[in-house]
């Protein structure tokens, strides 16, 4: 193993190190916000335990960590913005548009779940950038914006723009994003209330 897949290990268990502490956090203040950052983390970790216990290619891991994270954990995280907005009807029309597009998972092909993804990641930074905007919420709209840069981060090749690997550059992005999203909720309940 060399240095590089160490660092990359490594930024793996950071990211998930802070979605379960995002996840920790969010369990006093909205708990469906706390689900999808423990889905975040689970995910997260479970590509970094599928190598070292098996030892092979990721490609069929990471699809259904990335069909976790992006179908169920997202729309958690934008339920929660629109819902301490007040917004419950296009809240739980989220939540539902997602369980139903999970629940027709083993109908889909691999194109039709990596579409699906990108358009989720899309539609979640753009749901909770709106929201962040109307709310003058600065966290907000840093995570949104985070969120969806780590989404265009996907469609670039390994060594041909980035000096480093896709993956390290994606999951610090996806750090800071989370992050900042956990503040943007956390302040905007604090608001509301």
């Amino acid at each position: 193993m060399g240095s590089l897949e160490v660092v990359e290990y490594a930024s793996h268990v950071t990211l998930s190190t802070v979605c379960l502490f995002s996840a920790l956090r969010m369990l006093e203040v909205h708990r469906g916000a706390s689900a999808g950052f423990l889905l975040l983390a689970v995910a997260s970790m479970s590509s970094v335990t599928s190598c070292f216990l098996y030892d092979q290619s990721l490609t069929s891991v990471r699809l259904s960590n990335l069909w976790v994270t992006s179908i169920i954990g997202l729309p958690l995280l934008v339920f929660a913005f629109f819902w301490t907005n007040g917004d419950h009807l296009t809240a739980n029309v989220i939540l539902g548009s997602a369980l139903l597009l999970a629940s027709c998972s083993a109908h889909l092909s691999a194109q039709t779940k990596m579409a699906a993804i990108y358009l989720t990641n899309a539609g979640a930074s753009l749901g909770m950038l709106m929201i962040s905007v109307f709310t003058g919420n600065a966290y907000g709209v840093l995570g949104s914006l985070a969120l969806g840069t780590g989404g265009l981060l996907s469609f670039l090749n390994d060594g041909r723009i980035l000096p480093f690997s896709t993956d390290l550059v994606s999951d610090c992005v996806y750090g800071t994003s989370f992050l900042a999203l956990q503040m943007a909720l956390r302040s905007q309940t604090c608001e509301v209330s």
